[in-house]
């Protein structure tokens, strides 16, 4: 064993507390915040003697920044699955055209037939890529909104909270 003195925590003093004195100040950080972390004293120490930012209640849910987060990504989350299964659904549909077509390509007997084949296969494909583009579009712009509402909904409450709204 060690007969060395074990180092004073920034909480204990070197004196002990006389009548109308100040404790001393806590120990700050580089960073210019209080100690992040309590002292064993503190923590052992019962309910009543703990500081009021130690046993203040936590913050609604609603106040807490993390979970506005937690609700854009999820929202994204969505979006991102929704435009994958649409692009999925194109994906699929253009290659039974395009096999469909192909198939009527080795009945066509001449060359005007195999013609308009081709022909009605690129116009269903074009109508096909515009009503998917437009689904994508609906999807994204869905997306973008429910992705910003809870972040909306804090800022809202802030300015009105603040007279600004």
């Amino acid at each position: 064993m060690s007969d060395t003195k074990p180092r004073r925590t920034g909480r204990e003093s070197g004196r002990s507390a006389v009548a109308g004195e100040t404790p001393p100040a806590e120990p700050v950080e580089a960073s210019g915040s209080a100690a992040a972390s309590p002292s064993p004293a503190v923590s052992e120490a019962a309910p009543a003697a703990l500081p009021a930012r130690l046993i203040e209640p936590a913050a609604p849910a609603s106040d807490d920044p993390w979970v506005a987060f937690a609700e854009m990504q999820a929202a994204m989350a969505r979006g991102f699955a929704a435009a994958a299964a649409e692009v999925t659904a194109m994906t699929r549909s253009g290659i039974a055209a395009a096999s469909d077509a192909g198939i009527a390509l080795l009945d066509a007997r001449t060359l005007v037939e195999a013609i308009e084949i081709n022909a009605g296969l690129a116009r269903r494909r074009a109508d096909a890529m515009i009503e998917g583009s437009t689904r994508l579009s609906e999807i994204g712009m869905k997306t973008a909104a429910e992705a910003s509402r809870p972040l909306l909904l804090r800022l809202s409450t802030a300015w009105s909270g603040a007279g600004l709204g």
